[in-house]
């Protein structure tokens, strides 16, 4: 497969010997309460922050609250936001009661546009897991639950009419009006748990061919008319060419039925997307993807859809199947890549451009892969990949139950650099709790672990580079899930911390000690080899004559190289022959 790297006790004896630089936080901002939960605006400007009776947004320039919107009965926990253009940003939010909330932040004001799931009798209310908004802002997913059933509503947010609705309400009414009416969003789609699919008992071409409506769909969707014969056929060829005996474990006991789901919006790429359909701006979804808790497959649905009856189930456009279970996934800054962390160690990166698998990859250990951050790079020093812009080199940092933490580096193939960060922790102090690489400097990863340390990690170094610290007063407001953000334009680091106080003053409700730090990456010169020109790779194309030549050079210039790995590629293909 690929090489891998173990960090052990000679690394741990270097990290030891080295005397590591420490970061300090260069401001502080005091918090009226404990956040949730911190977005960004895409030029860097804003902070906004859940909390603790309500939402505020937080210019970044001045560190000053610029607005808030209060509730003395809501305590938000999740934000995610969508930069509108002229100052003016959506945001999706869901509190502790699980009611979703859609705002809408324009001219320094915070205008509540809809509660999604609001109801008249509360005992009526579905509960909302997740609510995500895409990037552009033209779509929104929540995940709902009820009795039971889980299911996601994907939306259509009428953006462009909302912003006229706003600059008409600023010219009409005072600066303090937050309180107005919205043209309504559109419920374009709710999709359910499908069935899992089952194996046709057809035997022959002919026979698949009478059975699809036009006979020119094979395998695609739901619809699909794969046999039985080959999905026992597909699971072999997996397990004979990345899985070896002492990776083996045996079926887990499945769940009922699904009980979350995760899905993504997707931008427009690949041939499939190009000939023949309608102009769509680049930067608006065009699909969705998701999966269900305890599913293989991943399932793609169009966006361009009309709504349509309450009682009909859309079913998906496209199915990628997986040999195991999904356990979680990440998609690329462009939207072209597709990572999924499959049960049993194992990594598929999905490229949407050809619709097949990028890369495969086997992580060693034991631990179940949780979480999955994925980040696109031009130059990675310490591999031997043969990549260009065509085909990048993908690094991904990943978490495991055990807290476990990897950095791997894949290209096109099979080739892939597995990087040990922190192995299998002795005690539960050490575990790595968020691990993201840092999209402006090459080859670094923020980790921060359970027991409070927070640190820049050299991947090709398999050692930290850099400690940053918290005042001596302060400590991570959240040990085991903090709440930070790095922010890509000004290269900064904000971390909420809490003030350390007694059990007596932690039990008044008036005592408050919460901040929010600041870490800035540019003025840091120790950093300055590391930086890059742009935080990751936009992969866009404009046509597909565009993606043809971009290949072809692509294969003309790599031909030497191919040619040498030819005698190795078919040992390994003799190999891998199942008998």
């Amino acid at each position: 497969m690929g090489s891998y790297i173990r960090a052990g006790e000679d690394q741990e004896d270097k990290q030891a010997a080295k005397q590591i630089p420490v970061l300090s936080a260069i401001k502080e901002m005091k918090l009226a309460g404990r956040t949730n939960s911190i977005a960004c605006s895409d030029d860097g400007l804003y902070l906004f922050l859940g909390h603790v009776h309500g939402l505020s947004v937080i210019s970044t320039s001045t560190l000053t609250c610029v607005r808030t919107w209060q509730d003395e009965r809501v305590e938000l926990t999740s934000i995610s936001c969508a930069s509108l253009g002229n100052g003016t940003h959506l945001l999706c939010s869901v509190d502790d009661m699980g009611i979703a909330r859609l705002f809408v932040h324009h001219m320094e004001n915070i205008h509540l546009i809809k509660v999604i799931n609001e109801t008249e009798d509360i005992n009526q209310r579905n509960v909302c897991a997740k609510f995500e908004v895409s990037r552009s802002g033209d779509f929104g997913a929540a995940v709902m639950t009820s009795s039971g059933s889980v299911w996601l509503d994907v939306y259509r947010f009428p953006q462009d009419v909302w912003i006229k609705e706003l600059e008409t309400k600023q010219a009409t009414q005072t600066p303090q009006t937050t309180e107005a009416k919205f043209s309504p969003i559109v419920l374009l789609m709710k999709i359910k748990p499908p069935d899992i699919p089952a194996g046709t008992s057809l035997k022959s071409p002919s026979e698949v061919l009478q059975k699809t409506e036009e006979g020119t769909v094979i395998g695609s969707g739901q619809n699909h008319l794969i046999s039985s014969h080959q999905w026992e056929n597909q699971d072999a060829a997996f397990r004979k060419m990345f899985l070896s005996s002492s990776s083996e474990r045996p079926p887990q006991q499945k769940t009922e039925g699904p009980s979350n789901c995760t899905c993504h919006f997707l931008l427009r790429e690949g041939f499939h997307s190009m000939p023949g359909d309608a102009k769509v701006a680049r930067d608006i979804p065009i699909a969705v993807c998701l999966w269900w808790n305890g599913s293989h497959n991943l399932l793609h649905y169009l966006l361009s859809k009309t709504p349509k009856e309450k009682d009909s189930d859309p079913r998906p456009d496209v199915l990628w199947p997986n040999s195991r279970e999904i356990l979680c996934s990440a998609v690329s800054a462009c939207a072209r890549f597709i990572v999924l962390g499959l049960d049993g160690q194992l990594i598929t990166v999905w490229d949407r451009r050809f619709g097949c698998p990028y890369a495969n990859i086997v992580i060693p250990g034991d631990g179940a892969i949780c979480r999955i951050k994925l980040l696109l790079q031009s130059q990675l020093p310490s591999t031997s990949f043969l990549q260009g812009a065509f085909l990048p080199t993908i690094q991904l940092v990943l978490t495991c139950r055990n807290g476990a933490c990897y950095s791997v580096k894949a290209g096109r193939g099979g080739d892939a650099f597995t990087v040990a960060l922190i192995e299998r922790p002795a005690g539960p102090g050490s575990f790595v709790t968020v691990a993201e690489p840092v999209p402006f400097l090459k080859c670094l990863v923020l980790l921060m672990q359970r027991n409070g340390q927070v640190s820049i990690w050299d991947t090709d170094d398999e050692a930290p580079l850099f400690i940053l610290n918290l005042p001596p007063t302060h400590v991570l407001a959240s040990l085991r899930e903090p709440v930070c953000l790095l922010e890509p334009v000004q290269q900064k680091l904000y971390i909420t911390g809490d003030r350390k106080t007694s059990l007596v003053k932690m039990t008044d409700k008036k005592e408050n000690g919460s901040s929010l730090f600041i870490f800035s990456f540019l003025e840091c010169s120790l950093m300055d080899s590391y930086r890059v020109p742009s935080p990751a790779i936009s992969e866009k194309v404009s046509d597909l004559e565009e993606v043809c030549n971009l290949y072809l050079q692509e294969r003309a210039d790599s031909w030497k190289e191919r040619k040498r790995n030819l005698p190795f590629q078919w040992e390994q293909l003799l190999k891998r022959d199942i008998k």
